[in-house]
């Protein structure tokens, strides 16, 4: 039986009514993923609750604009078999995540205590005990923008910087065709705030590293294209990731470079993380629904931005997405 879906008003009386939450996002997060889960850390402190953010890995430093307002007791990253803090807390806020799969490790921590779950994915399996799924919403971060106006809580740059960085990542920075008039009411609203969205949009654009520099010419020299052009896709295998020495956490978005020629309705990314084990990314312009083709890999996300991990030969791979991409072009 598919479980009701609760009302913002609902999540937000829970949230008023009960304290000591734990808060996470999915694995391999994106920028709506951790801007979400920083907001809604602040919007806690706001309101004087406990809370504690759970981290899959170590992302102090990649995020700096956000981490600089915790302080290093305010978030755990995970340490299997040294989770003796976690028990006091018997609540948890799960962020961005279509299933309780996509939270990881932490799953089996977290699976028998009290979960809200808000997303904005429209194949979330509303695996939580109170549950806010809205599709129409661009991100998740919007989501919690709308909770902070219906809490009367003073947007502070902590949680403005947080709640911007959610929306800009998943809209690319207001280029999506998911960018709606209310993300652009949103940004308007939290830079009349004081927030600085340039240098936010800055941070977002802006090269993590040399290295990623040096993999993203590897992997822009061997961009192609099938369907006239309109489908486009990059490869990077692990002998290149390796040979470079760069953290496999630094390599996203990729999928935007094939995505962004002209004429192509749907980029592709296959980065081969570890031999035999391949990261894909879809993205699509118009009208291809790039999650359907996503599922038939045991993969999921939006209608226009997707993805899956598959083991197996990376050539091997890149054929058989191919194949079922071109049935959709």
């Amino acid at each position: 039986m598919v479980k009701k879906n609760n009302s913002l008003q609902e999540i937000v009386e829970y949230i008023k009514e009960n304290d000591d939450y734990l808060i996470i996002g999915h694995i391999d997060p994106d920028g709506d993923a951790i801007g979400s889960i920083m907001a809604f850390k602040f919007l806690l402190n706001h309101l004087n609750k406990n809370s504690l953010l759970l981290l899959h890995s170590d992302l102090t430093k990649e995020y700096d604009i956000l981490f600089k307002y915790l302080n290093s007791d305010e978030y755990y990253i995970f340490n299997k078999g040294n989770e003796e803090q976690l028990k006091e807390y018997n609540k948890v806020i799960a962020l961005d995540s279509a299933n309780i799969e996509r939270l990881g490790d932490y799953k089996p921590i977290i699976e028998n205590k009290q979960i809200v779950n808000i997303d904005h994915h429209y194949d979330n399996s509303r695996f939580g005990d109170l549950n806010y799924v809205n599709p129409d919403e661009s991100a998740v971060g919007k989501i919690i923008y709308d909770m902070v106006d219906l809490l009367d809580i003073e947007i502070t740059e902590d949680l403005g910087t947080a709640m911007a960085l959610a929306v800009l990542a998943d809209t690319g920075s207001l280029k999506y065709p998911n960018s709606d008039p209310a993300s652009f009411r949103m940004m308007a609203s939290l830079k009349e705030e004081g927030i600085d969205i340039v240098k936010i949009n800055r941070f977002l654009q802006s090269f993590s590293s040399l290295k990623y520099l040096k993999l993203l010419s590897e992997a822009l020299a061997n961009i192609k294209t099938a369907k006239q052009g309109k489908i486009a896709w990059l490869v990077v295998n692990n002998h290149t990731i390796k040979s470079i020495g760069i953290d496999e956490k630094e390599i996203n978005n990729l999928v935007n470079y094939p995505r962004d020629i002209r004429g192509v309705e749907v980029g592709i990314s296959f980065v081969e993380t570890k031999k035999d084990f391949i990261d894909i990314s879809f993205r699509s312009l118009n009208y291809v629904d790039v999650s359907k083709i996503a599922h038939k890999f045991n993969g999921g996300g939006h209608p226009r931005a997707a993805g899956t991990k598959i083991k197996g030969a990376l050539e091997q791979t890149v054929r058989a997405v191919l194949d079922e991409v071109k049935k959709n072009v």
